[in-house]
């Protein structure tokens, strides 16, 4: 199970689809983790300031201490394969569409970033969401699947 989930998330970048109901599982897994990620620093951060004894600048030195180049390498890491797990499984779900899966996704990062620089970020980031839910609405290609699974 978990062998197919990391398959799913990290492997096969070129070929691949993802039903809705999966697509939005492996989106809630992807969100999850992030959400467990800051949580993670959070309470590092806060085990410190109490560690310290509630000096809030003696805790900012501390932190800068723990928060040295292999943290924030490993951090840095972290977010990249998040980002690469969420790029992947959104393509893996254009092609199930039916669509050329990294052109569309291109498509959609080059016009959220348009978006983003000419009207404003919050409108980028409105149209990510749009196309998300767009995402998790239309349904599978089945004559395009059909197709694939002969070969």
């Amino acid at each position: 199970m978990i062998n197919n989930m990391l398959t799913v998330l990290f492997g096969s970048i070129t070929k691949g689809r993802l039903m809705r109901l999966p697509y939005l599982g492996y989106c809630l897994f992807l969100v999850l983790s992030a959400i467990g990620l800051g949580v993670i620093i959070v309470l590092a951060i806060g085990a410190g300031e109490h560690i310290i004894g509630g000096d809030l600048l003696q805790a900012q030195d501390k932190l800068r201490e723990w928060f040295t180049v292999p943290f924030l390498m490993i951090f840095g890491l972290s977010l990249m394969l998040l980002v690469y797990a969420g790029v992947n499984i959104t393509v893996k779900r254009i092609r199930d569409i039916g669509l050329p899966g990294w052109w569309v996704m291109l498509a959609i990062i080059i016009l959220g970033s348009i978006v983003s620089f000419t009207i404003s970020k919050s409108a980028s980031s409105g149209l990510y969401n749009l196309i998300w839910i767009l995402l998790l609405l239309i349904p599978s290609n089945t004559l395009s699947r059909e197709n694939t699974e002969d070969k």
